[in-house]
């Protein structure tokens, strides 16, 4: 192999890891404040009237029902992305009429949620395109 092509190699390779390492660094977590509060607000409104049923004003849930906050919630979303748990609650909630909610409500409703398990509030609100919440990570712990 030539010096040149050597290095050609070198490059490509360097180029190529750069690029996750790049992508990390630009992707958001929910510790981002990725939600305001005022949507948090109106999310709570709308969880009282449409989900509290069935998990419960507090967010525990109950028998099959799962909790919404606390360490159950955060270990089953940890690593996953915003938009898995935003499009399960799109597609099977509330569990009576399953996707008749609107993506604005659900976004609203997601705010609270994240509100309501400690994840910090922040200046513009949650979108609830899947291409946006797909880049930002679910971290049950805020990085040191």
């Amino acid at each position: 192999m030539t010096a040149k092509t050597a290095v050609a190699v070198m490059c490509m390779v360097a180029g190529i890891t750069a690029i996750p390492a790049a992508r990390a660094q630009a992707e958001r977590s929910v510790w981002d404040g990725i939600y305001t509060a005022a949507q948090a607000q109106r999310g709570q409104a709308l969880y009282t009237k449409h989900c509290a049923s069935c998990h419960r004003e507090n967010l525990e849930g109950h028998g099959t029902t799962p909790s919404l906050a606390g360490s159950e919630f955060l270990a089953r979303w940890d690593g996953q992305t915003v938009d898995d748990l935003f499009e399960k609650m799109q597609e099977s909630m509330p569990a009576d009429h399953p996707g008749s909610m609107s993506r604005e409500r659900n976004a609203a409703i997601l705010a609270f949620i994240l509100g309501f398990n400690e994840f910090p509030a922040g200046a513009a609100e949650l979108r609830n395109e899947s291409e946006w919440l797909a880049k930002i990570r679910f971290q049950a712990a805020k990085s040191k």
